[in-house]
């Protein structure tokens, strides 16, 4: 069933590799776009748009009921009905949502109020929602298959399109919000119709069968995946409601430059996470221990550039009326770092299928991070909720960790010394970097320093690294 574990090694490196080239380039669009949406729209407008797209995460995990979390355990189960499977998610998916399109319909004031925009938003995050998990199980399929490069270039193409939409959108329209939202969400749904008609027509054989394997995995992990969205989401709707639009576009604007970290974890856990998965089925515990040193360690290093040159990327992004929240960049930053590791534990959980145990950890999780965000955003303001984040992911972290050590399965994969380590010089530099950021001369130096030094070691181990990636 799976190749031999030198077969992969390098095959994994290369899916990483692209990965990461076509998240960044999604990201670089989203990079190009934001200054200008952050002029053409009000910050107020910045703060709505802001706002429903936190509730559109919500939206996606509550009424898909997260099924597509099972997808890569169904590979080791249901390899060749795949496409049965993922039809049997969609309709079911498509099901639930038309009964809540239905009930908004019927009690539009109460979810206008429930959730702070006009139902004509919430119409198009429903329809969004009605067509998208086609896209996302497909490639969550193929990711699991290490089938790469279509979605790499649809991912693309579809980001130049949204893109260019987007903007054609808030030009053209006397409602600016309303052109940003329908820009946004109209392309990527248009496309997600084809796939979800290309899914159903594939897995013509939907069984209820499938479906119960896919809830009793994904269900108890529904709290999971509402938790961690709340983890990025809560703080943004807690600033609205208690600062403000204004203030949740500041601190908006600095979650999209941290995005950037973001999109190399996910990139990087895009190929990582079916590698593992194929390894624990060979017990291949060695070679585990070992890649995952470089896995954590590259991230590290790209990580260290992002917190560098942050100030730079806030500037460009927002223009100097958004300036401030560059501080808030090194501790939101480092919150992925955790984000990253804590990532890791879960991939061995939802492999032993200990599902449950996630959702509790994440739930607490982002209980902590709502009481800490009720108490000290009123007091501190908005920039609290950087510092209350961090703290979640920090909890978070040290959850799963200890809750892998619980259940004595694969709790000897990785390097516990190591990662500590990691993990400590991280939060130690984005505390410095706190103090680097009012001296720009210092910080430039450092910068010079750290890419003769990346450049010197791309240089030194050239032929490994284009080997990997040919």
């Amino acid at each position: 069933m799976f190749k031999s574990k030198e077969d992969k090694q390098p095959k994994t490196v290369k899916i990483a590799f692209w990965y990461v080239v076509s998240n960044m380039f999604v990201s670089a669009l989203a990079f190009i776009s934001t200054p200008i949406f952050s002029r053409l729209l009000t910050k107020d407008e910045y703060g709505q748009f802001s706002n429903f797209l936190a509730w559109m995460g919500i939206a996606q995990i509550a009424i898909t009921l997260n099924i597509g979390a099972s997808i890569s355990r169904a590979k080791y189960d249901y390899e060749k009905d795949m496409d049965d499977y993922l039809s049997t998610l969609v309709i079911f998916n498509n099901i639930t949502t038309f009964i809540i399109f239905v009930l908004v319909e019927i009690f539009s004031e109460f979810f206008e109020k429930m959730l702070s925009m006009d139902v004509q938003y919430i119409r198009i995050l429903l329809v969004y929602v009605f067509f998208y998990p086609a896209f996302s199980y497909l490639q969550l399929k193929h990711r699991m298959f290490q089938k790469y490069k279509f979605f790499s270039v649809f991912a693309i193409l579809t980001a130049i399109i949204r893109t260019m939409l987007s903007i054609l959108c808030v030009f053209v329209m006397s409602n600016k919000l309303y052109g940003r939202i329908l820009g946004d969400t109209l392309s990527m749904s248009v496309f997600c119709a084809i796939l979800w008609m290309f899914v159903l027509y594939k897995g013509r054989k939907p069984k209820i069968e499938y479906l119960k394997y896919a809830l009793l995995i994904s269900v108890p992990m529904v709290p999971h995946a509402l938790a961690g969205n709340i983890l990025t989401t809560a703080d943004r709707i807690m600033i609205t409601n208690f600062c403000g639009s204004e203030d949740n576009a500041i601190y908006s604007l600095a979650y999209s430059v941290s995005s950037f970290a973001a999109i190399l974890w996910t990139s990087m856990n895009q190929a990582w996470a079916p590698w593992v998965y194929d390894n624990m089925a060979l017990e291949n515990r060695q070679g585990i221990w070992e890649k995952s040193k470089l896995y954590i360690g590259t991230f590290s290093i790209l990580l260290i550039g992002v917190l560098l040159i942050s100030p730079e990327i806030v500037l460009i992004m927002g223009s100097k009326k958004y300036f401030e929240s560059r501080f808030l960049m090194p501790p939101v930053i480092v919150a992925c770092a955790f984000q990253f590791v804590y990532g890791m534990y879960v991939n061995i959980e939802i492999f032993i299928k200990k599902t449950f145990q996630i959702s509790v950890g994440t739930v607490a999780a982002a209980i902590v991070n709502i009481v800490l965000n009720y108490f000290f955003i009123p007091i501190y303001g908005y920039q609290a909720a950087a510092y209350t984040t961090l703290i979640g992911y920090i909890f978070l972290w040290l959850f799963h960790f200890i809750i892998v050590k619980a259940n004595k399965e694969f709790v000897d994969i990785y390097d516990t010394k190591f990662i500590l380590k990691i993990l400590a010089v991280l939060l130690l530099i984005s505390f410095l970097m706190l103090i680097i950021y009012h001296y720009d001369t210092l910080r430039y130096i450092i910068i010079t320093i750290y890419m003769v030094v990346l450049i010197l070691m791309l240089i030194k181990y050239r032929r490994q690294i284009v080997s990997m990636i040919k």
